[in-house]
């Protein structure tokens, strides 16, 4: 019997693994690249924020510019085999799968991953596929012009993968990248996907 995974979501996650450069978790279960020969990826998640002072907001726009930078340098790797992109057009189910990716990204950096079970909608879609591994995707970072507080960063790019086992019901690998360089540049994403997928 599976585990039941019940979370309650206060607030949008725009931080996630605090660090001051790029990193990587790796595998986080007894499996190997070798074991992983196709992954779905689900659609991406972006929240690239942009201010002319000190407060930042959510910009769409930049969101977009941000998400698709990304997938290409993700498209662009030959070090996993992705088979396909999930298309689910329920708009329902898609809020509930940024819901859970949302929450699992957060959750990881708080708890043994190795407990962690996949979110009930992300392994239902899985399964409703035939599809055992599953890719989730969340990119978020900031521009900011210099305003009053000159001591803050004016740029900043985080992305972070997870990898589900929808046969296991577990998590695979996890990994995050933190840079101070601009959502807006390929360089920033193809330099976070190369350490992202580092074995």
């Amino acid at each position: 019997m599976k585990k039941t995974f019940v979370i309650i979501i206060t607030s949008v996650l725009v931080g996630g693994f605090m660090l001051s450069c790029s990193t990587n978790r790796g595998f986080v279960s007894s499996l190997t690249s070798a074991d992983i020969q196709r992954v779905i990826q689900f659609d991406p998640l972006t929240f690239i924020q942009s201010s002319k002072g000190d407060t930042l907001k959510y910009n769409d726009s930049l969101s977009v510019i941000a998400k698709s930078l990304f997938e290409t340098e993700l498209s662009r790797s030959k070090t996993l085999p992705i088979k396909g992109n999930l298309v689910i057009e329920d708009s329902d189910v898609n809020s509930r799968i940024q819901d859970e990716t949302y929450a699992l990204m957060n959750l990881v950096n708080n708890v043994n991953v190795k407990s962690i079970p996949i979110p009930p909608t992300i392994d239902s879609i899985l399964e409703a596929r035939n599809e055992r591994f599953g890719l989730l995707v969340y990119n978020y970072g900031f521009i900011r012009s210099l305003g009053t507080v000159y001591t803050l960063p004016y740029k900043d790019t985080n992305s972070e993968i997870i990898i589900v086992d929808s046969q296991n019901n577990n998590l695979v690998y996890v990994a995050t990248a933190k840079s101070e360089s601009s959502p807006l540049k390929a360089e920033t994403y193809k330099k976070q996907v190369e350490d992202l997928l580092k074995k």
